[in-house]
């Protein structure tokens, strides 16, 4: 074959490709598997989407909570998908208030540090106070910080969890 044959049938590929009309190994197209493609074992088309008997699958068993004959697999990742970004969401806005419920906090122990001292920031009293009061809500901003990591690590094992059974994996 010259280059010439070659780059065209790239290029035809690459086109089919592009638009989804490249036929797949089974004889059909890209996520349609084409009705001549019957398999004689099983005595059905060959569907990738549809699990085999004994070899678990996209949906796995009719009692499965996960199986749903309607729901494609595209359907499925985009449902844990979105799933994923309403936890990202709700951990941003549980930081959020929690870091600024600190700060308030901080700014109120503060204030209150200056009325009993007069505002004299040169006291060594008034300047260890202060260092303990910014030591503890550094404390709990790290804290509020690793138990959202933790729940973020849980929510993403969870989704995980989900994708694997649905997966049957």
């Amino acid at each position: 074959m010259n280059t010439r044959q070659v780059l065209w049938n790239a290029g035809l590929g690459s086109l089919l490709l592009a638009i989804g009309g490249a036929p797949s190994t089974s004889g059909g197209y890209y996520g349609y598997p084409s009705s001549r493609t019957y398999d004689p074992y099983y005595g059905r088309t060959a569907d990738p989407y549809y699990s085999r008997p004994g070899y678990g699958g996209s949906y796995g068993s009719y009692d499965s909570p996960y199986y749903d004959p309607y729901r494609s697999h595209k359907q499925e990742h985009r449902s844990l998908e979105h799933e994923h970004h309403e936890q990202h969401e709700h951990l941003e806005q549980k930081y959020d208030k929690a870091m600024n419920r600190l700060e308030r906090q901080e700014r109120q122990a503060q204030e209150k540090l200056n009325r009993k001292y007069g505002g004299d920031t040169s006291d060594p009293r008034y300047q260890q106070r202060l260092n303990k009061i910014q030591q503890r809500y550094g404390y709990k901003r790290g804290k509020v910080e690793r138990n959202i990591g933790k729940e973020h690590r849980r929510g993403h094992e969870e989704i995980e969890r989900e994708h694997e059974d649905y997966h049957g994996w």
